[in-house]
């Protein structure tokens, strides 16, 4: 599967890409939204694992272009330091957003949260 990371720090998107690759996944990574819509017109990848504060282009105007103007179903799971409250999981189900992957995370637990979206998306 094509998973694309985006973070505005390298260290962040260094960690989840050697997990995710560890599985065999290929990995992308993209350091701003901007970037990550030219990723996803350019590779179309099945799952996008989304920071939700960045500068340049924030993750929520990510997920509206993401959604609206390139119309992609790719399955989205934040990755984010983001208490969860009542407004994210509104947030997230507005989006179609998967799952949550909490910051920091256990490459364990990632690795789960994929496989269990990724798996979601087969069927």
């Amino acid at each position: 599967m094509t998973i694309l990371v985006v973070d505005d720090e390298p260290a962040n998107r260094m960690l989840v890409s050697v997990t995710l690759g560890s599985r065999g996944h290929e990995v992308i990574e993209a350091g701003s939204g901007r970037e990550a819509l030219d990723v996803v017109r350019d590779r179309d990848p099945q799952l996008i694992v989304l920071d939700l504060s960045m500068p340049e282009m924030d993750g929520g105007t990510f997920l509206k272009a993401l959604r609206g103007e390139l119309r992609s179903d790719a399955a989205v799971a934040l990755y984010t330091a983001s208490t969860p409250t009542v407004a994210m999981r509104d947030f997230m189900a507005l989006f179609g957003i998967e799952d949550l992957i909490s910051k920091p995370c256990e490459p364990q637990e990632m690795l789960r949260i994929v496989e269990r979206i990724l798996a979601s998306r087969q069927r």
